[in-house]
């Protein structure tokens, strides 16, 4: 897990899935399971976090372009507060090992 990263540092690096072809997951009516069978743990994901996780499935990529896939993908604008809650996600990908920023 990175040290404590503020909007900042969060919104300038590019981030990417640990070991993507190890996850085992699934998704029901916008709820998603991930398996990360290096810690043992299964993991709830809420609509936004797992867009965030099946985009980041297929390439990496940064805050901004996240949330513009995000908006795109739900035909309105990108907007702070979706930019906040793609920061939340990445936040918390981090801690329990799923993403990364690229160093």
């Amino acid at each position: 897990m990175c040290p404590a990263m503020g909007d900042v540092d969060i919104d300038s690096r590019t981030w990417r899935l640990l070991e993507p072809a190890g996850l085992t997951w699934r998704c029901w009516d916008d709820e998603y399971i991930v398996f990360h069978p290096w810690s043992g743990m299964t993991h709830y994901l809420d609509a936004i976090a797992g867009t965030v996780f099946e985009l980041l499935l297929d390439h990496d990529a940064t805050v901004r372009g996240l949330a513009a896939a995000l908006a795109n993908q739900a035909d309105t604008p990108a907007t702070d507060s979706l930019n906040v809650a793609v920061r939340q996600v990445l936040r918390r990908f981090d801690e329990i090992g799923l993403a990364e920023p690229i160093p």
